[in-house]
């Protein structure tokens, strides 16, 4: 009889659901994976792992599925399992401030020790990143280990015999431990033949020195999706497993992290980094399809473990410059957690409870699905934003005040914020003068909710018909200059020819003005028209007036200074986002005729239309108090890619406002939108 020696398993399962995820989605997440995958456990009495729930996954089930938390708790009590700590919300910490980042590691300690009796030693990090610091940020918290998946090691220098136990990794004068998991065994339990998890677990057995083997997962493989639904509980995959635990338990034993810190393990430094599979998402576009290119020429070498260890990817921030609009809600995040920290401390807790559920990571990256993709992803971090600002304006009214310039992204360039009671907008002048927020308070929405069809990568062909992309953000009061033969449809498909410079390029700020007519904002771009190898001279003045009575004006006065006539058509582009196309609550009213958001269409001779949206008490009017105009309509969808489907993805709507114009040398000519929100 051949003798096994002994390997420790560390088992942990990570469980979490994005804040602004649907309710029938964390009830299926719960019903179909987390529940039954606990039930299973629970047969089992010699497998012993590790947990991590979010915190406000946690809240969740305390509210919703009793059932959960008591078999957890009954788990705890049978010290069959060990709950991980972290980021209530589960935030990357790289993209909120320290300060920030102890709050959220005290936020689940604090729950977790009154809901379960039971404070956590271990921290999970989402999507494994890591940088250094967080060294300290853990130990300050009360934290004594953390799990990294394999590559980090690997990039720090660790040979993957080498990773067969604990290490301890330090910062400063603070050092915690620090468990590798096995990223191929992770993907592969208990999906392989058990036979062949067997023969694998043989080997490890037959190597030198102790054999630690950790196996980190999302709780999603567990049942959320029908091919691993099918393959865990019908085919009967997972019970296998726990069962081949316990018939091999002389030599297989499951342990648990804590069991392990008050050992003596070397010491490493790992350098920064995360998941290896989400590394060429963090590159620009172009480079992740040449990280990816390179990639795949070295993995056929012979030699090719010897550069892979080696070959990495981008820094996770850079989804912040590669997309714009995680970096806008990133800095508005920021921008409210500092005004917060302006306040007396007895006013900041609760306003910070707000705040931090916008901190979540899943809005700020986007790699195939959801993510910054996901609109009510997206739609959730400014609710929770503008919400904290709701509550900061009732202790500290002169924090934000009716008009306010502040370069709060960091770009080198002041925005301009106008607030009324029921309306708040921000203005970027570095971006075609345009809004990049359209805030309705009442009810915390932001209208300017949408997103760009950015270029994407996919591991496999894409049809045609379903990918467009944009070469411009999808704000509001984008001024285009484009042929007068332009269709909705060129618009649509982005195959549009535009002459202008107007619409991504910076606005000179002229006045700002708080008065009797309301808050004001005068934007003005000496641009130009450029076509026949030309460049024609055309200024833009923009004026934005938030009234009294809580209208926007906005009066555009457009001359040529050029010394020939110019005949074109000018659009003035209103992209808006209220979620849905597949909601009878949201629709728009033009001539008595309600229209579905996610139509292409055109209208003659309009004066006024109203967007509903009666789930967030929506009645949204745009008036042209000038003459009646023709306007363009569709929607904007983005591709996403989930176990080998495609699907299109609502983003928002656009409406085009066309003036067509025959301007003579010196000629100017006026356009006037007025916007209210009828029920404020």
């Amino acid at each position: 009889m051949v003798h096994l020696k002994k390997i420790d398993i560390l088992w942990v399962v990570h469980f979490h659901q994005p804040t602004g995820v649907f309710a029938e989605t964390k009830k299926k997440f719960t019903h179909k994976a987390t529940l039954p995958f606990l039930q299973s456990i629970r047969n089992h009495p010699q497998v012993r792992l590790s947990l991590h729930f979010s915190g406000n996954y946690l809240v969740y089930l305390q509210e919703n599925e009793k059932e959960v938390i008591e078999l957890i708790q009954k788990l705890i009590t049978e010290k069959r399992i060990e709950l991980l700590g972290g980021g209530f919300y589960e935030p990357i910490f790289c993209y909120i401030s320290n300060e920030d980042s102890l709050l959220q590691l005290e936020k689940l300690n604090q729950f977790l020790k009154n809901t379960f009796g039971q404070a956590p030693k271990g921290a999970w990090l989402a999507e494994s990143i890591w940088e250094p610091y967080f060294v300290e940020l853990l130990c300050r918290s009360g934290y004594q280990y953390t799990i990294l998946e394999d590559s980090l090691f690997e990039n720090a220098g660790i040979t993957p015999a080498e990773i067969r136990q604990p290490f301890l990794t330090q910062f400063h004068q603070h050092a915690i431990h620090v468990f590798a998991y096995h990223s191929s065994f992770s993907k592969e339990i208990p999906f392989k033949d058990i036979k062949d998890i067997h023969s694998s677990f043989v080997q490890i057995s037959h190597r030198e020195g102790m054999q630690l083997l950790c196996i980190a997962q999302n709780g999603e493989l567990y049942g959320f999706w029908p091919d691993t639904r099918e393959q865990i509980y019908h085919k009967g995959r997972l019970e296998d497993w726990l069962q081949y635990l316990e018939n091999n338990s002389s030599w297989i034993q499951t342990r648990l992290p804590s069991e392990f810190i008050d050992g003596c393990w070397p010491i490493i430094t790992l350098p920064s980094g995360g998941r290896k599979e989400l590394q060429p998402f963090c590159l620009p576009h172009k480079a992740t399809l040449d990280y990816v290119s390179a990639l795949n020429e070295l993995k056929v070498r012979f030699d090719a473990d010897r550069f892979l260890k080696f070959f990495r990817g981008g820094h996770w921030l850079t989804f912040l410059s590669k997309y714009p609009e995680a970096n806008h809600i990133h800095k508005r995040m920021l921008q409210v957690s500092a005004k917060i920290r302006l306040l007396p401390k007895e006013f900041q807790e609760e306003i910070f409870d707000c705040l931090l559920a916008s901190q979540g990571h899943t809005v700020y990256w986007h790699a195939f699905k959801d993510g910054l993709f996901g609109n009510y992803i997206r739609d959730s971090a400014f609710y929770h934003i503008l919400n904290a600002e709701k509550m900061i304006k009732e202790k500290a009214e002169h924090l934000l005040p009716p008009i306010e310039q502040n370069d709060f992204d960091a770009d080198k360039f002041p925005e301009i914020f106008l607030r009324s009671s029921h309306c708040s907008l921000c203005i970027e002048p570095l971006y075609g003068g345009s809004i990049t927020e359209f805030n309705f308070l009442p009810t915390s929405y932001n209208l300017a909710n949408t997103l760009q069809r950015h270029p994407c990568y996919f591991p496999e062909p894409i049809p045609p018909d379903m990918y467009i992309e944009d070469w411009h953000q999808r704000t509001l009061f984008l001024d285009h200059f484009v042929p007068l033969s332009t269709s909705a449809y060129d618009f649509a498909n982005s195959s549009f020819l535009e002459y202008g410079d107007f619409v991504n390029q910076p606005y000179t700020i002229l006045e700002l003005a708080q008065n009797a007519k309301g808050l004001s904002v005068l934007l003005e771009r000496n641009g130009g028209l450029y076509f026949i190898n030309k460049k024609f001279h055309f200024t833009i003045r923009k004026e934005y007036i938030l009234t009294p009575d809580e209208e926007l004006h906005v009066n555009y006065t457009i001359t040529n200074n050029d010394t020939l006539p110019i005949e074109l058509l000018y659009c003035c582009e209103i992209n808006y986002s209220i979620l849905s196309v597949d909601s009878l609550d949201r629709y728009i009213l033009i001539k008595d005729k309600k229209l579905n958001p996610g139509m292409i269409f055109e209208e003659e001779q309009v004066s006024e239309w109203t967007i509903y949206d009666k789930t967030r008490n929506l009645a949204w009017q745009w008036i042209m108090p000038e003459e009646p105009v023709q306007i363009y309509h569709f929607p904007i969808y983005t591709v996403s890619y989930e176990r080998g489907l495609f699907a299109k993805d609502y983003q928002g709507s656009a409406f085009e406002i066309l003036k067509s114009f025959h301007l003579q040398p010196r000629e100017k000519m006026t356009l006037k939108i007025i916007t209210k929100f009828l029920n404020s």
